[in-house]
């Protein structure tokens, strides 16, 4: 099955450059119908004609991103200069509500 995301710039680029090797989202209804060798084609939210295509090689959940990120060296879902900065950046996008009601997934990538 192929699936169709939308990322800000900066996580577009590092999947492009081979930097991010895991897209975190929640683990919503939509995300739930992810499996294994699955495809996701994600469009840069500010010009969706650019596409990375990338391939599903493993799924991970957690209850949240704190707890993923005791499990999986955070920069390799997206650089940042410490854990408190990455928790923060996340949680401008995914609030600690969402967080808590739809529970996390971390989808392991590799581009294709």
């Amino acid at each position: 099955m192929i699936h169709t995301m939308k990322l800000n710039e900066k996580p577009f680029t590092n999947i492009d450059n081979g930097v991010k090797k895991i897209e975190l989202r929640l683990y919503d209804e939509k995300r739930s119908k992810i499996t294994l060798n699955d495809y996701i084609v994600f469009q840069k939210i500010t010009d969706l004609s650019q596409t990375i295509k990338v391939k599903v090689v493993g799924l991970l959940r957690y209850n949240s991103f704190e707890d993923l990120f005791k499990d999986i060296d955070f920069n390799i879902c997206g650089p940042a200069n410490s854990l408190e900065e990455k928790l923060d950046n996340i949680h401008k996008i995914y609030s600690i509500e969402e967080e808590k009601k739809y529970r996390i997934l971390a989808i392991r990538i590799e581009k294709v």
